[in-house]
């Protein structure tokens, strides 16, 4: 071989190594790029200059526009922002606020005034208590339209709550409240947290308020408790309602608890059912004082069958382990005959072996329509709240002074 041609090989087996190499390279980088790309647009992650801060880059991604003046929000559309308190739920397309204590809280940063839009149902009226900022004021819904929450208010973060005072009925069809939104200038925030425990409550015009002077569903022995503990709170409460025998003027109606309590509200509704969105982790009961005025020796075996009806329906909404607390004497007394049917059959169940409770308190009926009085209402709470911790009921720190 020439010394030419061995060159010319060589320089042609050099070329081809090369070539080789080089496409190597390149899908080795292309396998690269392909497993440390960039997200696809879409998964909500943009990035970010190399010279642009965290700090920066979170309120680029949370700033808003001036907002509209005097601007329109249904709280369908903004349920989100909610907490619905008491047995508030919405209804439709609007947060139905017929139960004593019922009510909504949201937070919005925003300035001037705010309204509230109400669809009223009813022969009489309505009282709300609103709260704004810690400042307190109460308005008398008698027809739908608009109710104003708060005027002037000074530009920043605001938190609203408002709770209906009148309580629930069982000899109307009226008295039916909704809310459906609220004008203002600003914007909802957050959602309200929720506190850690709920607890539901059933019972009759004592746990109304009745016999409190003015007639007030925010100032019961229940809304006291769960003020001062920090519960949420569930109130199923209606004036003259009983387990099996429930009181209406010129004698009795067949509308007892076990009717009102599965349904959302038996007044707007004969089939919707009552499902909370979040169990309680204690159900109180006040109830019996009416059924004592009209049941009768003969009515024993039908009594207890209805209790028994009544603590399924407790435990279908709220979990087959939920405790149940029976408060026992605040309005008749402990040895009443229907209390010691009350004693027959959580004993039958198993009483607190089962989760049911009794609490004896004393009986007062001081108060406006030989009710118990506030003095009465305010002992009842601090004794339940003993008596819950007393009993592990829930995880509470020991009380104070």
């Amino acid at each position: 071989m020439s010394l030419r041609r061995a060159f010319s090989l060589l320089l042609i087996g050099s070329m081809l190594f090369s070539i080789f190499a080089l496409a190597s390279c390149e899908k080795k980088d292309a396998t690269e790029t392909t497993a440390t790309g960039t997200e696809p647009v879409g998964t909500g992650t943009a990035p970010t200059g190399a010279n642009t801060t965290e700090a920066e880059t979170t309120a680029a991604t949370t700033e808003r526009p001036a907002p509209v003046p005097n601007t329109y929000y249904s709280f369908y559309n903004n349920k989100q922002y909610l907490k619905l308190i008491g047995r508030s739920r919405f209804y439709k397309t609007d947060v139905a606020l017929d139960w004593t204590a019922a009510g909504l809280a949201f937070d919005f940063e925003g300035s001037g005034d705010l309204t509230m839009k109400v669809e009223f149902i009813g022969n009489r009226y309505v009282v709300l208590e609103i709260e704004v900022d810690g400042n307190v004021h109460e308005v008398s819904v008698r027809e739908s339209g608009t109710i104003r929450l708060a005027s002037g208010l000074a530009d920043g973060v605001h938190h609203v709550m408002v709770r209906r005072r009148t309580m629930a009925t069982n000899n109307t069809t009226g008295l039916l409240l909704a809310a459906q939104g609220v004008t203002m200038t600003g914007y909802f925030l957050e959602r309200p947290a929720d506190n850690t425990y709920k607890v539901a409550f059933l019972g009759d015009s004592i746990t109304c308020g009745e016999g409190l002077i003015p007639s007030n569903g925010l100032l019961t022995y229940a809304v006291d408790l769960c003020t001062r503990e920090d519960f949420d709170y569930d109130i199923c409460a209606v004036s003259g309602i009983g387990v099996y025998h429930t009181y209406k003027q010129g004698g009795y109606s067949e509308e007892t608890m076990t009717k009102y309590y599965p349904f959302f509200n038996y007044y707007r509704s004969e089939t919707l059912r009552y499902m909370p969105d979040r169990q309680a982790d204690l159900v109180i009961v006040n109830l019996n004082t009416n059924d004592n005025l009209l049941t009768t020796a003969a009515d024993e075996e039908q009594y207890k069958e209805t209790l028994k009806t009544l603590i399924s329906e407790v435990r279908d909404a709220h979990g087959e382990n939920v405790p149940i607390v029976w408060i026992v004497g605040m309005m008749i007394s402990p040895n009443a005959q229907v209390n010691r049917w009350l004693n027959a059959v959580f004993a039958e169940l198993g009483g607190e072996s089962a989760g049911l409770y009794q609490i004896t308190v004393e009986t007062n009926t001081s108060g406006d329509h030989n009710h118990p009085d506030q003095a009465s209402h305010l002992a009842v709470s601090q004794a339940l709240s003993a008596f819950i911790r007393a009993k592990n009921l829930l995880d509470l720190p020991p009380l104070t002074d």
